[in-house]
């Protein structure tokens, strides 16, 4: 028996263990074991396809990962499709994070890293990462004979390859393939994104170096994504070991976002600051797809690396996705909401409307499988801060805090009832004055809370959370609170 046929037995085997009570409602999740970065997002033969890094043996990470896959023709309702790949050639140890696209035969054309590593020496192991490429019908796939396509031959000899991964394929109009990776510098030993392109797919060469890290924004980055949206170019990555010297970004793991130019003659990509994609506690590895109808479209690993070995004890799984958000730029800023096709999860309506004196509870504003629209304002003269309490039971819960004059926000989830020591307080600053405008996501596990129109998102987890907890309630003194819920009905349990 090969790998990929003992992956895809043990998952088949074990998918009903989980019942629909123990999963999300409407996010997805592995149908057991381990989950981490959205991989191959893309439109295939009719079809939404999204892969990710999956290891069912265990809900923790595992460098033997594979490939999990998931099907949908509407990005809300999915189904769940045999993994497409494990690391079953002398080459790879572990098929890490890639990306996929429809290729002019008609195929669908995988790219990803295959990781390797071995201990040479003992207490001393050697790691290589080279790009792969696998084809396939939309069921199953096969590995290329030629693999690895791009290796050590090919990367610039100031970048490492122990730290050469995650390719971002596209197919250019005048069907050259283009591939960003992300690198690290050997001297600096920084993160860089290099874009190679081929004529074939099969022998590849450097190009350009699309943007450094210039030792601003943590380490080594990964997990890179280009393409254009509302006339602009956007380059993203996620970066590791980030110090938070302003509320722009968070410590540790984070995505950055740059808005530039891109001169594609030169292949030169000119960009300013960075915006950090997600402010929240769990986000990471995002990937970008554009629709048939021309959207561009974001799923992220709702997690972050630093405490991927938090699972509680008696979880049978670990790690789910974001749900997709759509992307627009306004005025230079990357602006993200939950995607339209939501509304088909859209159940009953209950709408409130009231001004406060201090803590309110609203008619028929609760739940925990929700998607609930909250629009503050405070008095123009003598504004009192702002507090907000959800998946609440008296004892856990979440809060959200606006202070209206600074435009300080606050999101803390020191009372989630988690059992391990995590980051509980993210603080971020939104534009300062008497209104504010929140929706938020609410699942089992998680919440999704975009701010101001989807300039800003906070997203976490909340895996130990109990499932009555699930009040919501609102604090000031004279604040005016529009509110408008939505009940969602649950797909996931039945995946």
């Amino acid at each position: 028996m090969t790998k990929l046929e003992a992956l895809r037995q043990y998952e088949q085997a074990h998918k009903d263990s989980v019942s629909g009570e123990e999963r999300p409602a409407f996010h997805l999740s592995p149908a057991v074991g381990w989950l981490n970065d959205p991989n191959g997002f893309s439109w295939y033969q009719g079809k939404y396809h999204l892969f990710y890094q999956f290891y069912p043996y265990a809900p923790r990470w595992n460098v033997g990962v594979n490939w999990g896959h998931w099907t949908s023709e509407n990005l809300v309702e999915w189904k769940r499709e045999p993994a497409a790949m494990a690391p079953d050639e002398s080459y790879e140890t572990g098929v890490f994070s890639g990306s996929a696209v429809t290729d002019a035969d008609g195929s669908h054309l995988l790219m990803y890293t295959a990781h390797f590593e071995e201990e040479k020496i003992p207490g001393e192991v050697y790691r290589r990462e080279t790009q792969c490429l696998a084809r396939g019908d939309g069921k199953d796939y096969s590995k290329d004979p030629r693999n690895p396509v791009i290796a050590e031959k090919e990367l610039p000899a100031d970048c490492e390859i122990s730290d050469f991964r995650d390719p971002k394929l596209w197919i250019e109009q005048d069907g050259t393939y283009s591939a960003i990776l992300a690198s690290r510098d050997r001297r600096t030993q920084l993160g860089k994104l290099l874009l190679f392109q081929s004529e074939n797919a099969g022998e590849w060469h450097y190009v350009s170096t699309i943007l450094a890290n210039d030792g601003r924004f943590g380490r080594m980055w990964e997990c890179p994504d280009f393409y254009m949206l509302d006339g602009r170019c956007v380059v993203s990555a996620s970066a590791m070991a980030v110090k938070n010297d302003d509320p722009s970004y968070r410590n540790g793991y984070t995505v950055l976002a740059f808005i530039g130019d891109y001169d594609e003659q030169t292949h030169r990509f000119t960009a300013g600051e960075p915006q950090g994609l997600d402010l929240g506690f769990d986000f990471y590895a995002p990937q970008t797809m554009e629709t048939p109808d021309g959207r561009r479209i974001l799923v992220a690993w709702m997690q972050a690396p630093e405490t991927g070995g938090n699972a509680p004890e008696t979880i049978k799984w670990y790690g789910m996705m974001t749900f997709p958000r759509e992307l627009s730029v306004r005025d230079g800023h990357l602006y993200q909401k939950p995607v339209r096709e939501i509304e088909k999860l859209h159940l009953d309506t209950v709408r409130a409307d009231q001004t406060l004196e201090g803590e309110t509870e609203l008619d028929g504003i609760s739940g925990r499988v929700i998607d609930l629209s909250v629009d503050v304002t405070v008095p123009e003269k003598d504004a009192e801060p702002f507090e907000m309490d959800f998946a609440s039971d008296g004892t856990h819960r979440i809060s959200l805090k606006w202070d209206p004059e600074s435009g300080r926000l606050l999101l803390d989830r020191r009372h989630d009832g988690r059992s391990s020591s995590v980051c509980s307080v993210r603080e971020t600053v939104v534009r300062p004055g008497q209104t504010l405008s929140l929706r938020i996501l609410l699942d089992r596990f998680s919440y999704e809370i975009f701010v101001n129109g989807g300039a800003q998102v906070l997203s976490g987890t909340m895996y130990e959370m109990p499932a009555e907890a699930d009040r919501i309630a609102f604090q000031s003194d004279g604040a005016r609170v529009c509110a408008e819920k939505h009940a969602l009905r649950e797909v996931m349990g039945a995946l």
